[in-house]
């Protein structure tokens, strides 16, 4: 009873509440993107910025107030002013809260998604220390400063309130009066000077804030004009796919090239290859588009043309095959003398595989990031430490790293040694990124060809992947297998491993039910699956012995002898084995078995708290030790010489350490998020690095052109996979890497208006060559939000927002390769000027045509996918 004696009334609290959340939360908002601002535009359109607030605010005093005798609809008010300041005060917590943690900013637009998802609560669950931290310090300033803030905002309405009704009687009085001495009775009679003053400066005021109003540049005003609860909204707008419907209208390709980018009618036919019941993935090849039109929807065609919307390789503009070269010289010779065997293919996917992890070496901008941790007589320590963290990573690349003193690192320790000759091991892809930081779209890349939806989250899983996916791809060879089939003879001089079919296993130790990943994996044609639910079941064979360590399951360890099961029966039994298998342990919270011995990588320097990055670099480390498991259980069941191992990151992982603004992959563009590893290893392929820009995309394409060139397929799978070869977007990293193409044009380009984002100061092309480029695009979680734009062969990237509250930026990777200091804009233009006054005309020109590309591109994705909106 004492405490209530020092709680204040209700309705003042909440008053206070919602008026320090929702202003906290404006100058948060403000501060987040104030960098940008011309200073000037800033001062003169500030109290637009905060007029809705304070209309708010305004609202819920007037709804809070109680007046004597109190009436039940009065109560009825009060109750409504009391939820919406919780409201707020609620969602203002969570923003400071979500910024604390990654520096960022909570859309709500994409909110509705992750509270549907039992996964996803667990990763906002995370935060809530953080947002509990910022409720407590909000609702504590509310509590000291509630009494003065409903006081003088109820006096300020007041004020108001009587100048309007000052106003009311001033103009019945001018009414009432016909004759001309009215100014000298009537107005001193009814106000005084100081009255008069107020309502002029009052108009002045109103009329001045109209006008702002009216007359500032929407980009990006009206996005630091919106206030709390207005902006909850959003949340309740989410948008799903549907395949009903038509696609959209195909927008013509903004820049020159001598590829027809116009559909080819009348062109469709039967391949002679495709087995009588192909698997699902081949209905593009089964049907003509008039059987497809009949067995699906319309949603295959533009409904006026009548002509098939799904992805054509012969009028992408964005595709350069490099097919036609020549196969690497030391690997042509390793395939002539039939040395390399590929019976199996297991894919790895690193979950936050940055590519300055694998291996961790010296030279790089993350690691001298990490030595500025440390004092400098620590820092050759630190160095030694550092660069064995990942071993397996240096044997499996072949970049081998130095120590403090400059010498090869001694590897002994090691839980694995690469028992492959010197100078063989594959393809090192160094310079790879990532088709999305979102990590199913990822997957979409590396397992199918394709490249993401540029919408919020799995939207995919309600479409149709639009490239075979390599499950789906066995599971081709294993059709045409079938004794049944009538359309190729069976190759009987085949080798007995030839003859054998493809078993298609997908493991992770994690839930399957994070956005729909269950569905994703159905769609790829994953009919085996080991995930948390089997490590969990009673009737498994091998239940988890550990503790979950995250928010989605164990450790990758528990996967152990469901993977030594899977070796043995590709080495004793009929079966060619395709694995994929997604780590996880280097996912937020970045936690390891109990049992691993951590070390301490970061030191104590800086004004940054290193824990999470020395935590992730621990994880990192823990998952290096495992792919040693996996490969030391290849050599012991004897199928190491004749496996090929993909890994590849899905994305990175940006810290403070990189870039002190963000942290995450959420909404964060920094190139940290986007390098990733790739390795193509065998032991009997000889060791090649591969300097390009390439993605994931690349993926299929390698390992069909290897699965061909190195022989490991009979007549009728090698006929198949090389027809399908030319189809997928991405070029065989076995041949040499295209980046880009010298056109002839001899004419201007025509530009579209409605995605015409070229600067009025450029100029067009005069006649001759001009770079046609190989273009990489990449998302940015949860999707919708904004596009990575490089190329390859070009050191400069552009991050393109597609809605409003996000800037476009630009950097130069061979001057800026941590990305420390890029150049922002809210307008391409400005951007544009900025870039051309530093960088130069090049520079400038390549920014143009990438904002045109990236433009175009949302509209292809959104066309190829079949996707709409409902």
């Amino acid at each position: 009873m004492k405490l209530l004696a020092y709680l204040p009334p209700l309705p003042p609290l909440l008053f206070a509440v919602l008026t320090v959340g929702g202003l906290a939360s404006k100058a948060l908002h403000i501060a987040l993107h104030i960098h940008s601002l011309p200073f000037l535009y800033f001062v003169l359109y500030a109290p637009t910025l905060v007029l809705p607030d304070l209309l708010v605010i305004a609202f819920v005093r007037v709804l809070l107030h109680t007046p004597s005798p109190e009436t039940k609809l009065q109560w009825v008010w009060a109750c409504l002013g009391g939820l919406l300041s919780l409201i707020v005060w609620s969602a203002s917590s969570i923003q400071f809260g979500f910024f604390m943690q990654t520096g960022a900013e909570v859309a709500w637009a994409a909110s509705n998604s992750f509270l549907s998802d039992p996964a996803a609560m667990k990763i906002l669950l995370s935060g809530i220390s953080t947002v509990c931290a910022a409720a407590t310090v909000l609702a504590l300033v509310a509590w000291l400063a509630h009494a003065k803030l409903y006081h003088w905002t109820g006096l300020g309405l007041q004020a108001i309130q009587d100048l309007f009704k000052g106003s009311y009687k001033m103009r019945y009085t001018l009414l009432g009066v016909p004759n001309k001495s009215w100014i000298n009775k009537s107005w001193l009679t009814t106000m005084d000077l100081r009255t008069v003053r107020r309502i002029a400066i009052a108009v002045s005021l109103c009329s001045s804030l109209i006008f702002l109003e009216l007359t500032r540049p929407s980009i990006p005003y009206d996005h630091l004009s919106g206030a709390l609860p207005l902006t909850l909204l959003d949340a309740f707008t989410k948008k799903s796919s549907t395949t009903g419907g038509c696609r959209q209208t195909p927008m013509k390709f903004p820049l020159w090239t001598d590829v027809n980018t116009g559909f080819m009618t009348n062109s469709w036919s039967r391949p002679s290859w495709l087995p009588q019941n192909p698997p699902p993935g081949f209905s593009h090849y089964e049907h003509s588009p008039d059987e497809r039109a009949e067995k699906d929807n319309p949603a295959w065609y533009l409904c006026n043309d009548n002509e098939p919307g799904f992805y054509n390789p012969k009028t992408d503009p964005l595709k350069i095959s490099n097919l036609g070269g020549d196969i690497y010289e030391p690997l042509k010779a390793a395939f002539n003398e039939h040395s390399v065997e590929i019976d199996h293919v297991i894919l790895l996917t690193l979950e936050s595989g940055r590519k300055e992890l694998f291996p961790m070496q010296q030279g790089t901008p993350m690691f001298d990031a990490l030595l500025e941790s440390h004092t400098e007589e620590h820092r050759d320590e630190a160095i030694d430490r550092l660069v064995t963290m990942t071993p397996i990573a240096q044997m499996l690349t072949g970049e081998y790293s130095t120590d403090s003193k400059g010498e090869k690192v001694d590897l002994s320790g090691a839980n694995w040694h690469d028992p492959a000759e010197e100078g063989m091991g594959g393809l090192n892809v160094r310079g790879a990124l990532t088709g999305s930081t979102l990590t199913f779209k990822s997957i979409l890349g590396s397992h199918c060809g394709v490249q993401p939806l540029p919408v919020d989250l799995l939207e995919e899983t309600g479409l149709e992947i639009y490239q075979p996916c390599l499950p789906q791809l066995f599971e081709l060879f294993n059709r045409a297998k079938n004794p049944v089939s009538e359309l190729l003879e069976r190759d009987d001089t085949a080798s007995g491993a030839l003859k054998n079919p493809w078993k298609s296993v997908f493991m992770q130790s994690i839930t399957d039910d994070y956005d729909r990943q269950d569905v994703l994996n159905k769609n790829m044609g994953f009919k085996h699956n080991v995930v948390k639910s089997t490590l969990t079941s009673r009737k498994s064979k091998y239940r988890a012995k550990g503790e979950e360590i995250n928010y989605f399951g164990f450790a990758e360890t528990e996967l152990k002898p469901y993977v030594r099961d899977l070796f043995e029966e590709a080495a004793n039994n009929r079966t060619r084995m395709f694995l994929s298998h997604v780590t996880s342990t280097t996912h937020h919270p970045w936690d390891t078995p109990d049992d691993f011995q951590l070390e301490h990588y970061m030191g104590d320097q800086g004004n940054i708290n290193h824990k999470l990055m020395n935590s992730y670099l621990n994880s990192a480390r823990f998952v290096d030790h495992w792919l040693g498991e996996i490969m030391t259980m290849l050599d012991e069941t004897g199928i190491a010489n004749s496996t090929l191992i993909v890994v590849v990151g899905d994305h990175g992982q940006a810290f403070s350490e990189d870039n002190k603004d963000m942290t995450g992959t959420y909404e964060n563009g920094h190139i940290g998020n986007f390098r990733v590893p790739l390795v193509f290893r065998h032991p009997h392929m000889p060791r090649i690095n591969i300097d390009v820009n390439a993605t994931s995309i690349s993926i299929i394409p390698t390992i069909l052109d290897l699965l061909v060139q190195s022989h490991s397929l009979d007549a009728r799978d090698s006929e198949m996979a090389s027809a399908l070869l030319p189809d997928y977007q991405g070029q065989s990293l076995i041949r040499p890497f295209i980046p880009y193409l010298k056109e002839r044009h001899d004419s201007p380009i025509e530009t579209p208006s409605d995605i015409d984002v070229r600067s009025s100061r450029k100029t067009q092309p005069k006649e001759g060559h001009r770079t046609r480029y190989n273009w990489n695009l990449g998302i940015i979680n949860a999707g919708g939000s904004m596009v990575s734009v490089t190329a390859a062969g070009s050191p400069y990237r552009l991050v393109l927002p597609l809605k409003e509250g996000f800037e476009y930026v630009f950097s130069d990777l061979n001057q800026d390769p941590g990305e420390l200091h890029p150049i922002k804009s809210w307008t391409m233009d400005d951007l544009v000027d900025d870039v051309l006054s530093k960088y130069g005309e090049a520079a400038a020109e390549w920014l143009e045509d990438a904002g045109l590309v990236g433009k175009w591109w949302v509209n292809e994705q959104r066309r190829i996918w079949g996707y709409r909106e409902a």
